[in-house]
């Protein structure tokens, strides 16, 4: 009997050590576990441009830039594969539009690129179709530091930061030839009088060879350079179209008349002709956009001066052109490697170095701060002309919407510079359309 009871003491015994044991170790693997979960927790907020990319990558990139930024991406894309082994950058071009509609196809048939390079205005129509990814939690502080207090809300949506922009502004000012122009204009009347004299037949065949004015004449974006100056706007607070004003008659009538009435400008002429005629040396003014600084400051036809484009007598604002700027995007549901390495990429396109590079040889605006307090900025007439200008500008709508009002302007505006409409009843025509082509896409 007392034999039996020895032995069941000893099994309780050894059974209570057993569970001590186990007690033990279980309270011994917690600060480990913890420790685990407290690092994978620092590890998020760190960013992903912050993480390593362990193994090969590929990722394509997709853009729209000038044949000039290209040969600089290409340069600043093998700079950042040298620091970054692992990962590799396929670049595609193409023209904005087409960027776009192919963009969304590809993501829509399960293919396409990983980042874009594209104008802010690409955010509204990305964003609703889910295929711009937010940013805002994948971004480390010290990224988010980086750049002016005006650039990542330039791409921010309904909340949610959907790109960072590499350049700011993409606005149109107005450019002179400093050979042809002696004083910059600060009235249109001023640039008119100036623009006439400076329009000249010089072999009498009836056609002007040189001229006082040159731009996109049946763009939108051009006009509503001098839809904004009469103090016109396209959206109200609410987002509905704001295109039948007096402001809108006003701006037909003025760019009408730069054509039939002054005749300074040519009688047909778009970006490629514009663009001819300035750097040859064969136009006064231009109005053109920064990015367009690079090519002039090469040419050794035209001496290049930037300004603020002039104002309007009637209603003492200056002439207001939409600002925006090219950022880059991610595209949603990539696997966590690749959207490591995107991060990576945007980060290092949105560098100092990089945006330096772009500085110097395009004369774009950065979006990163530091870049500001550099002598290629703060010494150079050109940039100082353009960010000047920088701010008469306003904000470009980066709602979907503002697709629709780009095509009620565009056969309306082109209608009145044929002299085939009243310019008193395009504001009219253009409402009804932009309000037919907004209740399209609800």
């Amino acid at each position: 009997m007392k034999k039996s009871i020895s032995s069941i003491l000893i099994i309780v015994l050894a059974l209570s050590l057993l569970l001590v044991g186990c007690a033990s170790n279980e309270e011994a693997q917690k600060p480990t576990e913890e420790k685990k979960q407290t690092e994978e927790v620092a590890q998020k907020a760190k960013g992903l441009d912050l993480r390593e990319v362990k193994e090969p990558v590929t990722i394509k990139f997709w853009e729209m830039a000038y044949p000039k930024v290209d040969e600089t991406l290409d340069s600043l894309i093998a700079e950042f594969e040298k620091a970054n082994p692992n990962i590799t950058v396929e670049r595609t071009h193409m023209e904005t539009e087409d960027l776009r509609q192919n963009t969304q196809t590809a993501f829509m048939g399960g293919k396409g690129p990983d980042v874009v390079r594209s104008p802010f205005d690409h955010v509204g129509p990305f964003s609703i179709m889910g295929i711009a990814q937010p940013l805002d939690d994948l971004m480390s502080d010290e990224m988010k530091n980086m750049y002016l207090d005006n650039a990542l809300p330039g791409m921010t949506l309904n909340g949610n930061v959907y790109g960072v922009p590499d350049t700011m502004g993409n606005h149109l000012t107005l450019l002179y030839n400093k050979d042809l122009v002696k004083e910059v204009p600060q009235t249109w009347e001023e640039l008119i009088a100036m623009a006439k004299d400076l329009t000249v037949d010089k072999d009498s065949d009836g056609k002007a060879d040189q001229y006082g004015l040159v731009y996109n004449l049946n763009e939108p974006f051009w006009w509503v350079v001098f839809h904004g100056g009469f103090g016109g706007w396209v959206f109200d607070e609410n987002n509905n179209p704001t295109l039948d004003t007096e402001a809108t008659k006003d701006a037909m009538q003025f760019v009408k008349d730069l054509k039939f009435k002054h005749n300074i400008v040519p009688d047909e002429c778009d970006y490629n002709l514009a663009d001819s005629l300035f750097v040859e040396g064969k136009a006064a003014f231009a109005i053109n956009g920064d990015w367009s600084y690079g090519k002039y400051l090469e040419a050794d036809t035209v001496d290049l001066g930037v300004a603020p484009l002039p104002k309007f007598k009637k209603t003492g604002k200056y002439a207001q052109p939409m600002t925006s700027g090219t950022g880059l995007i991610m595209i949603s549901e990539l696997p966590e490697n690749k959207k490591i390495a995107v991060m990576k990429f945007i980060k290092f396109m949105t560098s100092k170095d990089a945006q330096k590079e772009l500085v110097v040889k395009h004369k774009v605006l950065p979006s990163n701060a530091s870049v500001y307090d550099l002598p290629i900025i703060t010494e150079d007439p050109v940039m100082q002309g353009s960010a000047a200008q920088l701010k008469n500008g306003k904000a470009m709508p980066i709602i979907p919407e503002m697709r629709a009002i780009w095509d009620a302007i565009r056969p309306v505006l082109q209608s009145v510079m044929a002299g085939d409409l009243d310019p008193a009843q395009a504001p009219a025509k253009m409402q009804e359309t932009a309000e037919k082509k907004i209740s399209e896409m609800q």
